[in-house]
Protein backbone atom coordinates (compact mmCIF):
# COMPACT_ATOMS: atom_id res chain seq x y z
CA UNK A 1 0.00 0.00 0.00
CA UNK A 2 3.33 1.85 0.71
CA UNK A 3 4.91 1.88 -2.53
CA UNK A 4 1.22 2.93 -4.28
CA UNK A 5 0.91 5.78 -2.05
CA UNK A 6 4.03 6.97 -3.46
CA UNK A 7 3.48 6.30 -6.83
CA UNK A 8 -0.10 8.40 -6.65
CA UNK A 9 1.82 11.12 -4.72
CA UNK A 10 4.30 11.18 -7.70
CA UNK A 11 1.72 11.80 -9.95
CA UNK A 12 -0.47 13.98 -8.49
CA UNK A 13 1.77 16.34 -6.13
CA UNK A 14 1.21 19.56 -6.86
CA UNK A 15 -2.16 19.40 -8.50
CA UNK A 16 -4.34 20.48 -6.03
CA UNK A 17 -3.47 21.61 -2.31
CA UNK A 18 -6.56 19.60 -0.99
CA UNK A 19 -5.26 16.44 -3.01
CA UNK A 20 -2.24 17.29 -1.63
CA UNK A 21 -3.36 17.31 1.88
CA UNK A 22 -5.61 14.10 1.63
CA UNK A 23 -2.45 12.22 -0.16
CA UNK A 24 -0.60 13.27 3.54
CA UNK A 25 -3.78 11.81 5.28
CA UNK A 26 -3.63 8.87 3.72
CA UNK A 27 0.26 8.12 4.75
CA UNK A 28 -0.96 9.45 8.25
CA UNK A 29 -3.81 6.72 8.18
CA UNK A 30 -1.60 3.71 6.72
CA UNK A 31 1.48 4.44 9.26
CA UNK A 32 -0.94 4.57 12.20
CA UNK A 33 -2.61 0.74 10.87
CA UNK A 34 0.91 -0.27 10.55
CA UNK A 35 1.53 0.19 13.98
CA UNK A 36 -2.02 -1.23 15.02
CA UNK A 37 -1.21 -4.42 12.91
CA UNK A 38 1.90 -4.79 14.17
CA UNK A 39 3.21 -4.33 11.04
CA UNK A 40 6.00 -1.62 12.26
CA UNK A 41 9.14 -2.44 14.06
CA UNK A 42 7.78 -1.12 17.12
CA UNK A 43 5.19 -3.42 17.58
CA UNK A 44 7.01 -6.11 15.88
CA UNK A 45 9.13 -7.30 18.83
CA UNK A 46 6.24 -7.39 21.40
CA UNK A 47 2.53 -8.68 19.94
CA UNK A 48 0.03 -6.95 22.64
CA UNK A 49 -3.34 -4.86 22.54
CA UNK A 50 -2.82 -1.48 21.62
CA UNK A 51 -3.67 1.18 24.24
CA UNK A 52 -7.20 2.97 24.10
CA UNK A 53 -5.72 6.05 23.45
CA UNK A 54 -3.29 4.32 20.42
CA UNK A 55 -6.72 3.11 18.96
CA UNK A 56 -8.44 6.30 19.43
CA UNK A 57 -5.90 8.29 17.70
CA UNK A 58 -6.02 5.41 14.88
CA UNK A 59 -10.14 5.66 15.25
CA UNK A 60 -9.70 9.53 14.57
CA UNK A 61 -7.75 9.44 11.58
CA UNK A 62 -9.42 6.79 10.16
CA UNK A 63 -12.63 8.64 10.47
CA UNK A 64 -10.66 12.28 9.39
CA UNK A 65 -9.78 10.67 6.15
CA UNK A 66 -13.08 9.20 4.93
CA UNK A 67 -14.67 12.36 5.92
CA UNK A 68 -12.20 14.48 3.70
CA UNK A 69 -12.85 12.07 0.81
CA UNK A 70 -16.49 12.76 1.27
CA UNK A 71 -16.18 16.37 2.25
CA UNK A 72 -13.76 17.90 0.24
CA UNK A 73 -12.39 15.61 -2.51
CA UNK A 74 -15.50 13.93 -4.01
CA UNK A 75 -17.54 17.12 -3.64
CA UNK A 76 -14.68 18.97 -5.96
CA UNK A 77 -14.53 15.64 -8.41
CA UNK A 78 -18.05 15.46 -9.12
CA UNK A 79 -18.43 19.43 -10.05
CA UNK A 80 -15.51 18.95 -12.43
CA UNK A 81 -17.74 15.92 -13.62
CA UNK A 82 -20.18 17.96 -14.26
CA UNK A 83 -18.81 20.44 -16.25
CA UNK A 84 -17.65 17.23 -18.41
CA UNK A 85 -19.58 14.98 -20.03
CA UNK A 86 -18.56 10.89 -21.42
CA UNK A 87 -17.11 8.32 -19.67
CA UNK A 88 -14.99 10.02 -17.03
CA UNK A 89 -18.67 10.63 -15.52
CA UNK A 90 -19.84 7.08 -15.47
CA UNK A 91 -16.51 6.18 -13.92
CA UNK A 92 -16.99 8.27 -11.20
CA UNK A 93 -20.39 6.64 -10.76
CA UNK A 94 -19.02 3.24 -10.70
CA UNK A 95 -16.07 4.13 -8.57
CA UNK A 96 -18.73 6.13 -5.67
CA UNK A 97 -20.50 2.84 -4.69
CA UNK A 98 -17.32 1.28 -3.95
CA UNK A 99 -16.12 4.18 -1.97
CA UNK A 100 -19.32 4.94 0.19
CA UNK A 101 -19.08 0.93 1.24
CA UNK A 102 -15.48 0.94 2.39
CA UNK A 103 -16.99 4.44 4.53
CA UNK A 104 -19.36 2.63 6.00
CA UNK A 105 -16.89 -0.13 6.99
CA UNK A 106 -14.41 2.18 8.21
CA UNK A 107 -17.07 4.30 10.35
CA UNK A 108 -18.61 1.10 11.71
CA UNK A 109 -15.14 0.26 12.94
CA UNK A 110 -14.74 3.49 14.83
CA UNK A 111 -17.84 2.79 15.98
CA UNK A 112 -16.86 -0.05 17.21
CA UNK A 113 -13.19 0.62 18.95
CA UNK A 114 -13.26 4.59 19.50
CA UNK A 115 -13.98 3.62 22.91
CA UNK A 116 -13.62 -0.51 23.25
CA UNK A 117 -13.50 -2.25 26.40
CA UNK A 118 -11.49 -5.54 26.65
CA UNK A 119 -13.34 -7.81 25.11
CA UNK A 120 -14.06 -6.21 21.65
CA UNK A 121 -9.97 -5.73 22.02
CA UNK A 122 -9.56 -9.33 21.63
CA UNK A 123 -11.14 -8.95 18.05
CA UNK A 124 -9.19 -6.16 16.98
CA UNK A 125 -6.47 -8.17 15.09
CA UNK A 126 -9.06 -9.92 13.03
CA UNK A 127 -10.86 -6.65 12.21
CA UNK A 128 -7.71 -4.72 11.27
CA UNK A 129 -7.37 -8.01 8.63
CA UNK A 130 -10.79 -6.79 7.03
CA UNK A 131 -9.73 -3.72 7.18
CA UNK A 132 -6.43 -3.55 5.78
CA UNK A 133 -7.91 -4.96 2.39
CA UNK A 134 -10.56 -2.54 2.09
CA UNK A 135 -8.78 0.43 2.63
CA UNK A 136 -6.11 -0.83 -0.16
CA UNK A 137 -9.45 -1.11 -2.53
CA UNK A 138 -10.35 1.96 -1.53
CA UNK A 139 -7.25 3.58 -2.25
CA UNK A 140 -7.33 2.22 -5.85
CA UNK A 141 -10.89 3.45 -5.97
CA UNK A 142 -9.83 7.04 -5.31
CA UNK A 143 -6.50 6.77 -7.63
CA UNK A 144 -8.70 6.21 -10.13
CA UNK A 145 -11.35 8.40 -9.18
CA UNK A 146 -8.32 11.40 -8.71
CA UNK A 147 -6.51 10.58 -12.26
CA UNK A 148 -10.38 10.66 -13.93
CA UNK A 149 -10.28 13.92 -12.44
CA UNK A 150 -6.98 14.77 -13.74
CA UNK A 151 -7.92 13.98 -17.79
CA UNK A 152 -11.27 16.49 -17.13
CA UNK A 153 -9.77 19.15 -16.07
CA UNK A 154 -7.05 18.78 -18.72
CA UNK A 155 -10.11 18.47 -21.30
CA UNK A 156 -12.04 21.93 -19.87
CA UNK A 157 -8.45 23.76 -20.33
CA UNK A 158 -8.21 22.52 -23.80
CA UNK A 159 -11.97 23.83 -24.78
CA UNK A 160 -11.31 27.20 -22.66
Amino acid sequence: MLTRLEQTTQALAGKHRAIDDWLDARQDLLVEYMKLAGMSPARSKQRCLPDQQALQHFCNKLVDYVSAGHFEIYNHVVTAFEQASGDTLELAKRIYPHIRTSTEKALEFNDKYSDADEAQLLLLDEDLNELGPMLEDRFKQEDRLVKALRVVESLLTQHV
